[in-house]
């Protein structure tokens, strides 16, 4: 593979082209999820390296209203202090493959590249913890479960598990039980890439040996000494999976058919949703919803207009208020994932599954995924932003930077006009 363009599209490098492709343009599990380029190519065509089970569309789908802007006044700040860029530049720089911007409920502009488009799935990351948490906050407001309930008083299989076994519903929700788990997807020996393996997404380390399922190895997963349970936030994907189980159990039903019946059903949803399986069936909440940008944008809209959607109730407005009131900041300060140059000490928290941002005039809440997805809903301005990137890092404080001051340029010069 030789192109010196370091932002060129999947087509551009000819990933998976030919009856076969090359050889070192073939996209594989192996490479999909955290090998850059290959992921350019992987994020829009997940379903065909992993098993996955589809999520229903509405019976009747639900046209969103459409106002189209350019937004060519938006200057786009770049995190080193090295000028500005505009909409087009940014998105090519952050290896964006979708922009949707959403004002008092309509589109108002769209971007699309690296073969993407309004009805096209994209792999959400971590943005599906977010849609796990929203659908454990529903239970708890219909009376199925309370946030101070043991976790064990509905998954009693994690009894063994010091990590949850007395850890309460809410702690797991806002991920303040102690566990002890690394996220680092560098690392070959960390938590993340165990869970990885386990699921039969990344390739195991020889030598060692993982469990076969996902629910067999979030029983052996321990909690930190050195931490309390309720104490300290600490971002850990293993716990949204844990809050998954749960939520099935009190819903008695699964993650992608509450999607279905509490969302999908009454946005007007068309076209495909998917969430991706393990090597068992078991759905994969920390990370394996599968999304359009139309289908996002319908479900931003309502957010950010207090859970209205086409004239109906979707989601209770004391629900949205309970997310954009954000959590325990100082909890937020205490954990590894504050004073970066994205999360400022004192000025975010985290809440049901949600990152929550309290910077005054710029409050925001938001679900993000690795590599560069989001979902940033600014309810006061009724701006909502759907970016969907194939980046080449997991985690980056520049392009995260660059995202979020992208977010505030196009928030500022919509809300001025």
């Amino acid at each position: 593979m030789t192109i010196d363009d370091p932002y060129a599209t999947a087509a551009e490098l000819g990933l998976m082209q030919g009856f076969p492709p090359p050889r070192d343009l073939r996209v594989t599990r192996s490479t999909a999820l955290l090998t850059p380029p290959y992921n350019r190519w992987a994020y829009l065509n997940m379903r065909l390296l992993y098993p996955s089970a589809p999520v229903r569309a509405a019976a009747e789908p639900i046209a969103l209203e459409r106002r189209i802007d350019d937004l060519d006044g938006v200057a786009v700040p770049r995190p080193d202090g090295n000028g500005t860029a505009g909409l087009g530049d940014y998105l090519r720089e952050t290896y964006g493959d979708a922009l949707v911007v959403v004002h008092e409920g309509r589109v108002i502009h769209e971007r699309y590249a690296n073969g993407m488009h309004a009805d096209h799935p994209h792999q959400m990351m971590s943005v599906t913890k977010s849609f796990c948490g929203l659908l454990a906050l529903l239970a708890i407001e219909d009376g199925r479960m309370d946030e101070s309930d043991a976790v064990v008083a509905h998954v009693p299989e994690l009894a063994d598990s010091s990590a949850f076994a007395d850890a309460t519903v809410g702690q797991v929700l806002d991920m303040t039980n102690s566990m002890a788990f690394t996220e680092d997807y560098a690392d070959p020996l960390s938590g993340i890439r165990r869970y990885g393996a386990v699921l039969g997404w990344t390739d195991p380390v020889p030598g060692i040996r993982y469990e076969d399922n996902l629910p067999d190895y979030l029983a052996t997963l321990e909690r930190d000494d050195a931490e309390p349970h309720g104490r300290t936030f600490h971002y850990q994907t293993p716990k949204t999976d844990v809050l998954n189980w749960i939520t099935n159990r009190v819903e008695g039903r699964s993650f992608r058919e509450t999607l279905h019946d509490r969302l999908w059903s009454r946005l007007g949803t068309d076209g495909e949703t998917y969430v991706l399986l393990d090597r068992n069936a078991t759905l994969v909440a920390g990370g394996g919803l599968n999304a359009t940008p139309e289908n996002l944008a319908r479900f931003a809209a309502m957010m950010t207009a207090d859970g209205v959607f086409a004239g109906e109730q979707v989601v209770p407005s004391g629900v949205i208020r309970k997310i954009a009131a954000g959590g325990d900041i100082a909890a937020f300060d205490r954990g590894p994932d504050s004073d970066d140059v994205v999360h400022r000490r004192g000025e975010w928290s985290y809440r049901a599954q949600w990152w929550v941002r309290h910077t005054p005039g710029r409050e925001a809440f938001m679900a993000i995924g690795i590599n560069g997805q989001w979902i940033h809903l600014d309810p006061a301005r009724r701006i909502a932003i759907v970016k969907q990137s194939s980046q080449p890092v997991s985690k980056d404080e520049y392009l995260n930077g660059f995202d979020l001051n992208a977010f505030d340029a196009i928030a500022a010069h919509v809300s001025s006009r």
